[in-house]
Order: C-alpha cells, then structure tokens, then sequence
C-alpha cells in the first residue's frame, strides 16, 4: 500500500510539474507573440502614417463662432521651419537630452530603467499619468497619437517608439522631434520657437536659452517665460544643473547661465493672429477645451480640430469699440489706470458671447472676467435676499410686501441708508428700485442667512463660512466674486428661474474621428417660474426709474442692478468697486470697474452709472438689427401690481477736497422725480440767502465748488415737461468747515474690504457674524442672527456710498451719507447712486 501510495504522488507532482512547464512554455510564447505583436502593430501604423513623419504641415484647428464661421486658424499661414540636427547646437540637444532622456543613445525606443520606477504610481493611480516616455515615446505620441493618459495609448506609443528605432537612425529620431516638439504659445520646433521667445535663429541660442527651450515641453503652459516667470525661471535652472551635474557645462557656465534673465515678450512672427480685442475669449475657451472635453491647447495647436464656439462677434466687437474709449472710464491714478472688465452671456443658454478680460489683456494672462474675486456691493442683493425670500414663501415676501427701514442694529451690526433717510416700512420694490440698505438686511435676518447661502449655491456661487452672516446681503464677501458668477447669477431672472452655466464651447471634432462631444447643457431650476418673473419686474422698474437709468437702451427692455463699494465705510472719500450686473431678453451682462489694487492714489471717485453706461452702450450696439423683443413672463405667474407712488425728490450732500487744485466741494445727487423732469438746484445761506446756482439740468448729480468753509443748505426743484414746479425736496445742510480737518490731516485708509458693520477703531468682527446653523431661518427663531456682542456703535456697518464725477475735469468725493443717482439721459456726463447703497 505504501508503495502504491508513493507513485500516485510522484505522479501528481509529475503532473504538476508538466502543468508548470507548459504554463512556462504558453507564457514564453505569449510574451514573444506579444512582442511581435507589438512590432507588428508598431510597424503598421508608421506605414499607414509616413506622410506625417516627412510633412511638417498639418491640417489646422479651426475655431469657430455661434454663426459657424472662422475665427481663427491654430495653425499659421505659413511653412513651419525645419532645422537640419546638424545646424542646432549641441548645447540645445544636450540640454534635451539632459532634462527628457539622457540615456537616449541606449536604449531601443523605451527605457525600462526609466520606465520602472513610474509603473508603481502609475498602477496606484489607475492609469500611466506618470512620466517615462522617452523622447521617442514623445515623437511617436506626438505625430501619431493623442495626448491621453490611458494603458491603451501607452501600449501603442511603445510599439511605435520600438518601430521608429527600428526605421530610422538615433539622429534621424532627435531631428524629427525637435522640430516637431511643441514649445508653447502656439510654435513647434526649435527653430519656430528661438524665433518667437529670442528673436533669433536656434543656431545662436546662448546655454541658458537651449535651457529654456528644453524646459518648456514638460508643461507648456505652466513653464511660459511670459505667463510665469518665476516657475519658467525654477525649471529653466533645473535644466542648467541638470546640465552641470552631466558634465555638458562647468560650474561657472551654470553660474552664469542661471544669472541670465527671461525673455520678457515674444518677437513677432509672420502668420494669422486673433482679431484686436478677441484673445481674453480664446484664452477661456482653451481652458474649458481641457477642462470640459479632454482637448489640450498642445493637441489643438498640432492641428486636426474644429471648435464649434457660443462666441458673438457683434457683442465682442460692440465691447472692444467702447473699451476703446477712453472717456467711457474714470479717471487714471497717479501710477496706474482704472481697470475693468465685462462678460455677456446667452440669457436661455449661458453661452459666453464675448468678454472683455481687462483693458490691457495680455494673452494667457490675468482675466478680470473671469478670475477677479471682488465685493459685488448692491448688485448682490436680488441673488442674496430678494430671490431666495421670493422663492420661500411669494406670498408672504413679493414686490409689495413692507419690510422694516428704520434705523436699527442687528446685534452690532448696524447699516444705513446711503441718503441717511428712513421710514417705518418700505416695499420690496421700492427697497430694489432705491437701492436702499437697511430693508434687504432685515429681510435676511427674517429668512436666515442659510436660505440665502443654500439658493446662492444653486446659482453656482460657494461662499466662504466666514460669509455667515448679515452683511452678505449689501455684498459683503470674504473673498469676492467675479463677474462671470454674477452673469451667471442673473440668468434665471430671465429665464423662468433656471440657472444656466457660463460657457463657451458647445461641440468639439476631431476631422478623423468626427464629433467627439457636444455640449450638455447644464441647467437647472434656481426659482420657482413666478418668483423669478417678481424678481425680473423689480430689477426692470430699478432701470426705468431706480439707480439703473443709465442701463437704459432706447426701444429696448432692460432689467438689472447698479452696485459699489467704498473702501472705508463711513471715512473714505472714494470708491473700490462699481458694477453693473443686467439684461435684455437676448443676453445677460456683468460689468465692473476699479482699480488693482487700490490704495489712497487709486481709488475712484466715480461710480456704478459708468458700469450700467457701458452696459447700455454696448448692448446697444450689439443688438442693432435685432428686433427688440419684450421679456416673456412664465406660465402661472402672477403679475404683482407693483405701488404706484409719485417719487419723492431725495437729496443727499457731502463733502470733499480736490486735492489737485485744493479746492472744496459739495457733492450733491438725487432720486426721485419722473422721466422727463429737469432740475433747479438752490444753494442757502447761512442768511437765509436763497440762490439759483443751476436751473433746467437732466442730470441728477451735481458738484458745488466752494472758495472758503461756510454753512450752506441745498434744495432741488423738479420741473416737468411743461416747466410746472413740483413738490421740492426737502433742504439738505452740509457744515463745510468739516473740511477744515481733510485740509490738515490725512483720514487715513484701510484696504481690507468693504468693512460693512466694522466698529471706528477697528473693532469687532466687521460683518455682524452668527454662528453656524442659528434657527430654521423662520420668522422669530433667530436669535441672534446679528452675531456679534458688540454694543451698538451709530457709526458702524456703515454701507459704502456711490460716488460719481458728473463734471468732466471735476473730482468729487463720499462719504456714509451719499449716493450719487444716475442720469435721466445717457450722454455720458453723469453718474449713479450705488454701492451697497446703489
């Protein structure tokens, strides 16, 4: 039996033994099969695509805009330069070789050494995102293939790179990639890119310049001279000690190479270039074309794209021809000019028509549009308050429900009206129309800062939790926001409630494979139909009649918002930020204006009736032609008879320096009045003198140079049509020998935000703070939605003032008590009440 038992064993091991060989042998040919399977592959596919190794021409990328027609070719007009390997400099190739592959001349297209120590992040990843690609590994990618990052294309740029060393010489692979490497900004080869980034042939690059050539392929983007010098300069010395560490330069050749500065701006090259005015659009549409389609700039400046755009060119040509103008901004600093920039996108879709990035956009650079985080000011209160109290509950919060406009504080945090005037209640819609800023500050406090932050999230804007609290309702951030996000914000006004995403891409080709994706647009409903149709009919009103009449655009419907703010609520003399976020039935536009950053030199003394002008002016010319079309109210909603109340002539006054002739002046603007009314604007003495100092004026604003510190009261007398005297505003005195202490002595200046609800000496948490999570936002249950413990403060949370320049030459100032209204006309010489009081 023992016998018996030991020869099955043996034979169960022989068994095993022959299952272990032949799994050997099945593996060994596997991997040979593979292996010729791959050269197979390889083979076939650079005999398939030849042309393209020895055409350095490729078809080009075009983009397109909404009409379908060609923006631009990615590809120049032109032949690319082919340079011969033995025309370049060995200290070119050396510094490629040093930094992408310095064992180039061993390996046989892929480098195991190499490659190994990627294959364990990279299967921890779950995809070769890790590098290791030989420069044939690049060649082969970059003539042949896409730039993804899949198992899948690796496998087939392998089999290439084994096929392309199996073809052609070392050198001959070297010459092939140089010239075919993409080097940023749109240039491929080194010798396209010496020309572009130096100024000179590649022949004569100096070692710190075939440094910088070699540094740019790892990220185009990231390492441009131009776009980020500092990480350009960091990588480019990374490239010269990796040079010194191969023995390719002495340390003193490294030492100077290091010292030697950035090319500062490219040279020009012969071929097609964007329109003047278009390239802050194309900027944003190359990074949705990664983001959003999986389509790097590299693989659409190679060639072989169409980009299908939501671009207009009448909006974007209507935005140059006004950023153009010079007279259409306020007045330059000392150092630096006033900045600004606008985005209009699609009312029903969200597609960006046009932008303007900043009114010296440099290409790559910093997008006002799209990046600049900035207070709203009172543009943020339809978004923050008004919406998210309509879509609770439209029967308890619409157009005339009375909210409180009494002076009052909310725990310490205690705002003002910017004309210092006040009443019991006022309804929602003459709060939006005035733009007053106690009555949205209450109303926040009644729903609950989390209803606000929660419909905010819908429309795409995350705020910070330091913005727990009331002063988000006059547009007080932490962080800012841009005026793409305030765009996007206004759409379901407009649009039945449904918010729709900013973008500019809405479909991709590749001329081989045919469409590769189109857009999905992303929508959704922000607001109930009918609280946005309330909303919508309030922000029109606040144009026809409210901050917003410089928007207006003749035979046309436009809603919106005028917003500013100060820079010390309170103190400062000037303005930081001034918006205007508005629409037609066609389009939504956001506009901003300030200076970056700002500081006692720059600061405006302008506000946000220059933002609606530009608006007005622009949409104006972008929709010439276009039948004028009425907004469409939504099914179901109910038109709210909004209070039809004569309105009350306001004044408000203040006082400032000019400080470049010394004299003082008396800042005067008000609200009220109908279409039509001129003004007679009287000054009083101190006597009881009562005189004229301007009659028959359209505008709303007005600056009284004074020659010396007296008493004066002013009064306004609306005239209609017919030249009847309505009812005068009540006298407004201003005690000018204030002035007396600006004369003197600095006021000094804070740059730390809008400071909304900050205490005199610093103080306090500044915005009226609660804490997480206080009550379900219904009436009552807060109880302390204020937040702060500071005792009340009468010169605190202070809103900041819209102060304009209605007097070209002249310069005006603000203070807490002042709003400068918009004109009745849009000639362009007056300005509008705003800020988180505009």
């Amino acid at each position: 039996m023992a016998a018996k038992a030991k020869k099955k064993v043996k034979k169960k091991k022989n068994n095993l033994l022959m299952i272990a060989v032949s799994f050997a042998i099945f593996l060994v040919l596997s991997v040979i099969g593979g292996y010729f399977a791959l050269l197979y592959a390889g083979d076939r596919m650079i005999e398939q695509n030849v042309q393209k190794l020895q055409d350095l021409k490729a078809e080009p990328t075009v983009i397109y805009d909404k009409n379908g027609k060609e923006i631009i070719s990615l590809i120049r007009q032109k032949n690319r330069v082919y340079k011969p390997i033995n025309e370049m400099p060995k200290t070119l190739i050396d510094a490629f070789l040093a930094v992408e592959d310095k064992r180039f001349y061993e390996h046989k297209g892929v480098d195991m050494v190499r490659i190994g120590g990627a294959i364990v992040n990279d299967i921890k990843k779950g995809s070769l995102a890790e590098g290791g690609s030989t420069i044939t590994q690049q060649l082969a990618r970059n003539v042949f293939l896409t730039l993804d990052q899949t198992f899948w294309r690796k496998t087939k740029e392998m089999s290439i790179a084994i096929g392309l060393e199996r073809k052609y010489s070392k050198d001959q692979i070297l010459e092939m990639y140089l010239n075919r490497v993409y080097l940023g900004e749109g240039e491929f080869g080194v010798e396209d890119a010496a020309q572009y980034y130096f100024g000179k042939s590649v022949s004569n690059v100096t070692v710190a310049e075939a440094a910088m050539l070699a540094a740019i392929p790892k990220a185009p983007s990231t390492y441009s001279p131009f776009n980020n010098p500092e990480k350009a300069k960091l990588r480019r010395d990374t490239v010269i000690r990796l040079m010194s560490e191969q023995g390719i330069i002495t340390n003193e050749q490294k030492d100077a190479a290091q010292a030697e500065a950035l090319p500062t701006k490219p040279h020009e090259v012969a071929g097609g270039s964007l329109k003047k005015g278009y390239r802050a659009f194309f900027d944003n549409m190359l990074k949705e074309s990664e983001a959003e389609f999986g389509v790097t700039e590299e693989e659409l400046y190679r060639g072989g794209w169409d980009i299908y755009t939501t671009f207009d060119p009448k909006v974007q040509d209507a935005m140059v021809e006004e950023y153009a103008n010079a007279k259409n901004f306020p007045k330059d600093g000392a150092k630096r000019g006033v900045e600004s920039s606008m985005i209009v996108i699609d009312a029903k879709t969200g597609g960006i028509a046009g932008m303007i990035g900043g009114r010296n956009y440099a290409p790559k650079g910093f997008n006002y549009a799209t990046d600049m985080k900035r207070q709203p000011g009172s543009s943020f209160k339809p978004i923050a308050v008004f919406a998210p109290a309509v879509n609770k509950d439209i029967n308890k919060w619409n157009a005339n429900s009375q909210l409180s406009n009494k002076r009052q504080s909310f725990n310490g945090y205690e705002p003002r009206n910017y004309n210092n005037r006040y009443t019991e209640t006022v309804s929602m819609s003459r709060a939006m129309i005035d733009s007053a800023n106690i009555p949205p500050v209450w109303l926040l406090n009644e729903i609950g800062v989390s209803e606000s932050l929660a419909y905010l999230k819908k429309v795409g804007i995350e705020l910070t939790p330091n913005d727990r609290n009331l002063a988000i309702a006059l547009g007080g951030l932490n962080q800012g926001i841009s005026p793409k996000q305030m765009a996007q914000a206004y759409t379901p006004f407009v649009n039945a409630g449904v918010v729709s995403e900013a973008h500019s891409i809405s479909k991709v080709e590749n001329k081989d494979e045919g469409v590769v994706r189109e857009y999905q647009p992303k929508q959704s409903e922000a607001l109930k139909p009918e609280a946005a149709w309330e909303i919508h009919t309030m922000l029109e009103k606040a144009v026809q009649e409210g901050t917003g009449k410089a928007a207006r655009i003749s035979g046309r419907h436009v809603a919106g918002k005028t917003g500013t703010t100060q820079s010390i609520a309170g103190d400062s003399k000037a303005n930081k930020d001034a918006w205007f976020v508005g629409y037609t039935p066609e389009y939504v536009g956001a506009v901003w204006m300030g200076f970056d950053p700002e500081d006692k030199q720059h600061l405006m003394h302008q506000g946000s009736s220059m933002t609606a002008q530009m608006f007005s002016k622009v949409m104006g010319t972008a929709l010439k032609g276009v039948p004028s079309s009425d907004f469409v109210r939504p099914e179901g909603a109910v038109q709210h008879k909004q209070e039809e109340v004569e309105p009350e002539i306001q004044l408000a006054a203040d006082m400032t320096l000019d400080t470049n002739t010394n004299k003082l002046m008396v800042v005067l603007s008000w609200i009220g009045g109908s279409d039509g009314d001129t003004y007679d604007l009287y000054r009083i003495s101190e006597s009881g003198e009562r005189k004229l100092i301007s009659a028959g004026m359209k505008e709303t604003s007005y600056v009284d140079v004074l020659d010396s510190p007296k008493q004066y009261q002013y009064q306004v007398v609306p005239r209609n049509a017919q030249g009847e005297e309505g009812t005068p505003s009540k006298t407004v005195p201003i005690d000018s020998k204030k002035l007396e202490n600006i004369i003197n002595q600095d006021p000094g200046h804070n740059e730390e935000g809008n400071n909304q609800g900050q205490n005199p000496d610093g103080t306090g948490n500044g915005n009226g703070e609660i804490p997480p999570d206080q009550g379900t936002g219904e009436t009552g249950e807060h109880t302390n939605n204020g937040g702060s413990s500071q005792p009340p403060n009468p010169g605190t949370g202070e809103v900041p003032p819209d102060i304009m320049n209605p007097v070209p030459g002249q310069t005006n100032g603000s203070s807490n008590e002042i709003q400068l209204p918009p004109p009745p006309q849009e000639d362009g010489q007056n300005q509008s009440p705003d800020a988180s009081n505009g």
